[in-house]
């Protein structure tokens, strides 16, 4: 395309012209095509950085809630299976006194509110613990404000069997969990002021016979999570970072749990319709609440979202929500497009000027080089006439002495090659016998290498086998081991019981050491099923290694068999090339001497030959570098 564009061009613009024209084509176009897609390539590269960043930020604020409830609902497991409960139950059961260790119903009472006392002061996050009996009366009770914790007497213990928390966590299997939506706590049927936000998590509770006895339940101050979004809003409403983002907390039906507006929070126990499709279209609702996490641009905000799910069984969730403004997410990436059209710019202007300055001087070293090749040409054309008639004289006298050798080589060459045939063959021939007799004695040497490897595998799944015993006793001890530890957690558990409140600390210890018995017990059996399977892998490998052995034994004696043929094939075939090689080399002396003699003519010939041409060539090229030469300096 380049060449007909510079075609067209007027006869009277000089070739230095064109050239520097063409030299600024060739930088402005190639830089600005790779500096606009590094652009382009380094912007799409910010962008993604900017939004993974966003989705992080979104993960560790989901993480941090996932974490706090995670361990809400291990705590309300741990005091559902703690011996005061069991206690509780026996003692109601007998009439006021538990048999079983032959302490009274308030005894056990006493010592379930030290359990919960000592829980909220360890942890200042439940706001209720109870434990509430299969009608719903409250049997054990203790409040905490966050500070203080008071134990309420049995004359203010309620019935909350009307309460749907506790109809369906009875309906629950035991070791599930029951977890309510996020609301505001409420006395006596009021919102408590200021809002107390609170979520409860509740599990059922079995006697030794498996019949339901009611259940433990924890009301936990939900502002311990959600107080972390309010102080960021509170840092950006400052300007101390990140200005106009936003941060919220909406549930599964877009209710805002914490919003930069205290007043659009809680829409659901006011019964106002301040929720998430009334700030923003109803497919930004509907996108937010329908899926568990993503990424929405959406006029001049991007949205992450991410959902929280306190318990996978159920309904309730939350979402954490992130607004931010497109102008800050990817303020650095327009900065960057400016800086770099810039740099771009300012390249060509700097790069520019200078190649044309080289231009001009390239163009006047070349008109100083085309006088001396014009001047020159002309020398050398008058000698390469004279040259080229001497030439050709020599190359027809080499071409009658060269037609003479060629007859006196066809002739020889013909004995040369009948013997050369026969000897050929033989040599073939003796080959073969060499190559059978080589693989005989490499089948053998395998065979007798096969047998020993295979005498080692025999012995090493012996060996295996032994282990594989030894392995099976080790995790017969473990398994004892494991129980031992089990029994011994249970005795610690029912000490650390009698010991009342110094006994508490002691009694999770004994706890965790039960779970960890359970799962030493657990990978035993696991060992002792694998154990099995080996030792059934290694009687069958014997098995099979036996029969190998016979089989390597008798492919050992047919290959000495085979070995011995070959070597009386070799013995006779090796005195007929021995024969056959000295005729051929007799013949081949011959031929080489003729053949030399041939050679040498033939290269004086396409000496010659070439000689005249090249001179002939060179007459030609002189005459058209020179009219080259006349053209250039008219151009330049």
């Amino acid at each position: 395309m380049f060449r007909k564009i510079f075609q067209k061009l007027p006869d009277q613009l000089k070739l230095q012209n064109q050239f520097i024209l063409l030299l600024l084509l060739s930088t402005i176009i190639p830089v600005s095509i790779v500096g606009w897609y590094g652009i382009y390539s380094s912007t799409s590269a910010l962008s993604k950085v900017a939004k993974e960043q966003l989705e992080a930020e979104s993960n560790k604020e989901v993480n941090d809630i996932s974490g706090f409830l995670n361990g809400v609902s291990d705590d309300v497991l741990f005091l559902s299976k703690i011996p005061p409960i069991q206690g509780i139950i026996r003692a109601r059961k007998d009439g006021g006194v538990d048999g079983q260790n032959n302490l009274s119903y308030n005894s056990w009472v006493e010592q379930l509110q030290t359990t919960f006392t000592a829980m909220m002061e360890r942890k200042p996050r439940y706001m209720q613990l109870r434990y509430i009996d299969e009608k719903g009366q409250e049997l054990v009770r203790v409040d905490s404000d966050g500070s203080n914790i008071k134990v309420i007497p049995e004359t203010k213990l309620q019935n909350k069997g009307d309460r749907p928390y506790f109809s369906e966590t009875m309906k629950l299997s035991v070791g599930s969990i029951y977890v309510s939506r996020v609301d505001l706590n409420q006395e006596n049927d009021q919102i408590e002021r200021p809002f107390k936000p609170v979520i409860r998590y509740a599990t059922p509770i079995i006697d030794s016979t498996g019949q339901k006895r009611g259940i433990v339940i924890a009301n936990v101050f939900a502002d311990k999570f959600i107080k972390a979004f309010k102080e960021d809003n509170k840092e950006v409403e400052k300007g101390n970072k990140n200005k106009g983002t936003e941060k919220f907390l909406v549930n599964q039906d877009g209710y805002y749990i914490s919003h930069p507006n205290p007043e659009k929070e809680w829409g659901f126990e006011f019964k106002n319709n301040e929720k998430l499709d009334k700030d923003y279209s109803v497919e930004v609702a509907k996108q937010i609440l329908g899926s568990e996490k993503g990424f929405i641009d959406k006029g001049g905000y991007l949205f992450t979202y991410h959902r929280v799910d306190p318990s996978p069984n159920q309904p309730e969730f939350l979402v954490v929500i992130n607004k931010v403004p497109k102008d800050r997410v990817f303020a650095a990436v327009n900065s960057f497009k400016i800086v770099t059209s810039l740099i771009i710019v300012v390249s060509l202007a700097a790069i520019l000027p200078l190649g044309v300055v080289r231009a001009r001087q390239l163009v006047n070293l070349i008109k100083q080089l085309i006088n001396g090749i014009s001047s020159s040409s002309q020398q050398i054309f008058s000698a390469l006439e004279q040259q080229e008639r001497i030439a050709s004289l020599q190359a027809a006298s080499v071409h009658e002495t060269t037609t003479t050798m060629d007859e006196l080589e066809a002739s020889c060459r013909q004995s040369t090659q009948q013997a050369k045939a026969a000897a050929t063959a033989a040599q073939q021939a003796l080959s073969l016998a060499d190559n059978g007799t080589q693989a005989v004695g490499e089948s053998l040497e395998g065979m007798f290498l096969l047998e020993e490897k295979v005498a080692a595998i025999a012995e090493q799944i012996v060996h295996l086998s032994e282990q594989a015993s030894q392995i099976g006793s080790i995790s017969q001890i473990v398994s004892e081991l494991a129980n031992r530890t089990n029994i011994l957690a249970i005795n610690s558990s029912v000490e650390a019981v009698r010991a009342g409140e110094y006994g508490k600390g002691f009694a999770v210890v004994a706890n965790e050491i039960t779970k960890l018995s359970d799962q030493s017990q657990k990978s035993a059996e696991k060992i002792n099923v694998l154990v099995s399977k080996i030792q059934k892998a290694i009687n069958s490998t014997v098995m099979v290694t036996e029969e190998g052995t016979k089989t390597v034994k008798t492919g050992v004696e047919i290959a000495q068999k085979t070995d011995r043929a070959f070597a009386g094939v070799a013995d006779a075939i090796n005195n007929m090339v021995l024969n056959n090689q000295q005729i051929s080399l007799n013949l081949k002396q011959q031929l080489d001497a003729i053949q030399q003699v041939v050679q040498a003519m033939d290269t004086i010939n396409r000496g010659a030959k070439e000689t005249a041409t090249g001179i002939s060539q060179t007459r030609s090229g002189t005459e058209e570098l020179n009219a080259t030469a006349l053209i250039l300096k008219r151009m330049v």
